[in-house]
This record gives structure tokens, C-alpha cells and sequence, in this order.
């Protein structure tokens, strides 16, 4: 994509003319207020010389005064400032053509002068990274702090008459600040065509265009959910939502004339990394009393065993009558 010339108000600079009979030999003369800027930096153009018209080869993609014979064009200087941004790194040679009109517009004179812009790209940040596709969707990781990731999933999902298994084989997608930085991961190339093992941490480096590297990590956890669960020997299916994937529902109808006061369900759990409480209070499987008179909101926390300051919460709100 070519960049985009921004004219700005003239400061009253006037370009020289000429009578219909003589005309003067232009000067090419022109600053630029730096000659390193980085990607999508506005380069700031003065013409400082005299001419009738004035044109700019910036020395990008289609603008590179070398290659005039290849159909590459400048732009039109119809004020005496104005900015330039490049949209891909590299350096580039400026070229100011000024041009007078000789002989009743017959003939030209003209001058050239140049310089240099380099123009660096050393973005490392990753903006976002999915998993796609989950059942119908592209799921999106959350940003821990500078350095962690974390990916949530639910072991199922709801989708059309049936709950498919998530697993953790997944394709992923990376969005970065810049389309020159390099992503590796597990210290390869990425692959946008590749399904990688989630059941582990990914190290992940991206590498800017300038040769900067920045180390990132990948945590994916399942949201906590009851592996099964009991009560008062009724056994409890969770009910899903197509759309809201850590929270979920379950109804159980026990026999008439139970206590629903002081039940002690019995359950179990996935993984040893997941934890269930009600409130902050941890539950226990067959050990526990609860009161299920009015409904009761199980909160799961699943922790990373590698760090265990990242984890992910879900909830399960259990209806009993």
C-alpha cells in the first residue's frame, strides 16, 4: 500500500515564475526534519529552492525516481510544506525535481537534489492471539501482563443439538503491531496452517523487522466445571449455553420430602489444578454441607501449574427440588 501525502497550510512560501520570454534555471532545494523516522512516521518536506512546479519522489513502491521509465511518478508540490509517512520499513532516496518552462512552455529547465530516509520498524507487541476455529468460533486470549497469555476454553460447547469437545489441538492467529514482525513459536516459524498442542505452555518470541526480539507465554486452561456431580444419590448434567462459555446451569429434581438444607453432594473435578468453592469457602466432595434451599452458585478457579498467579474462573448455579 503506498503511503498517503498529507498537504499542509503553505507558510507563505511563494514559488518563483517566469516571464512568457526568459526563463530562469530553477534550483532544486529542499529539508527534511529527519532523516530516520520510524513506519507510518510523518516526514516533515520544506522546499527551499525556486521553481515553477515542484514534484517529490519519496522512493517507495511506484515513487522511486529511478525507475521514472517504469511508469513510477512523484508527487505535485503545490505548497511549500508538506508531510510524508511510509508504510514499510527500508531506506529510501528523496528526490526533488524542480522544473521552469522555457521558450513559451516549448522547453524545460530543471534540477534535481536528493536525500536519504531510512525508515525502521522495531515493533515487537503481539494486539491479540485466537484459536480458531472452536466449534463455530474464533476464541480470543486474554493479555495477563507483558509477558502471559492466557487462553480460556470450556471442555464443551453447545452447538445445535448436541455439546462437541473442545480440544487443544488448535490453529492459531496472531495479530501484531506491524506486518513485518516475525512470530515463532516454540522457537519456529509460525504456521497459520498448523494445529499446535495447547495442553502446554507456548513460548512465543516475536522479532521486529530491525532484528528486536521479545519473549512471550502462552497459558491455556479449561474453565473448572463438575466432572459429575450428586445429590441425595440424583445424578446432575450441566446445561450449556451456546454463547456464555464458563457459566453454566444445572437442575436436579430429588425425591419428595427431602431436606434440602443440609445435603453433602458428591463430585468430582478434572484436573488437580481446579478448585470449586461456594463464596471463598473451598467445597469438599461427600464432606461438605450445603443449603439447597434456594439456588447455589459453585465458582471454579483453575490455575496454571506453571505460574499460578494466572487462572481463570467459571461458575455453575445449581437449581434443586
Amino acid at each position: 500500500m503506498k503511503a498517503i501525502i498529507i498537504p499542509i497550510a503553505a507558510l507563505g512560501l511563494a514559488l518563483a515564475s517566469c516571464s512568457d520570454d526568459k526563463a530562469t534555471q530553477p534550483t532544486a532545494a529542499f529539508t527534511v526534519d529527519a532523516n530516520r523516522v520510524e513506519v507510518n512516521q510523518s516526514v516533515t518536506v520544506r522546499f527551499t529552492g525556486n521553481a515553477d512546479n515542484v514534484v517529490v519522489f519519496p522512493g517507495d513502491q511506484g515513487q522511486d525516481y529511478d525507475l521514472i521509465k517504469e511508469n513510477n511518478t512523484g508527487l505535485v508540490v503545490n505548497k511549500g510544506l508538506f508531510t510524508y509517512a511510509y508504510s514499510t520499513p527500508g531506506t529510501y532516496k528523496m528526490v526533488c525535481v524542480a522544473t521552469n518552462h522555457a521558450d513559451e512552455g516549448m522547453s524545460l529547465l530543471s534540477d534535481t537534489c536528493s536525500t536519504w530516509i531510512r525508515v525502521i520498524d522495531d515493533a515487537t507487541e503481539i494486539e491479540k492471539i485466537s484459536a480458531y476455529p472452536v466449534v463455530r468460533d474464533e476464541i480470543f486470549a486474554t493479555q495477563c501482563n507483558d509477558a502471559d497469555w492466557l487462553m480460556a476454553f470450556p471442555r464443551k460447547m453447545r452447538y445445535q443439538s448436541g455439546n462437541p469437545a473442545v480440544t487443544l489441538s488448535r490453529k492459531l492467529k496472531f495479530y501484531t503491531a506491524s506486518q513485518s514482525t516475525a512470530v515463532l513459536v516454540g522457537g519456529e516459524p509460525y504456521s497459520a496452517s498448523k494445529s499446535y498442542d495447547l495442553s502446554a505452555v507456548l513460548d512465543i518470541t516475536t522479532r521486529s523487522h530491525e532484528g528486536t526480539e521479545r519473549a512471550y507465554k502462552l497459558h491455556t486452561l479449561y474453565y473448572g466445571e463438575f466432572k459429575t456431580f450428586a445429590v441425595a444419590g440424583v445424578k446432575g448434567t450441566i446445561e450449556r449455553d451456546p454463547f456464555d462459555y464458563n457459566n453454566y446451569v444445572m437442575n436436579i429434581t430429588v425425591a419428595e420430602g427431602t431436606d434440602l438444607s443440609a445435603l453433602k453432594p458428591e463430585f468430582t473435578l478434572f484436573a488437580d489444578n481446579e478448585k470449586v468453592y461456594i463464596g471463598n469457602e473451598e467445597q469438599t466432595s461427600g464432606v461438605s454441607v450445603v443449603d439447597f434451599t434456594k439456588p447455589v452458585t459453585y465458582r471454579f478457579v483453575t490455575t496454571s501449574t506453571e505460574n499460578p498467579q494466572i487462572s481463570v474462573e467459571s461458575t455453575c448455579v445449581v437449581n434443586i427440588k
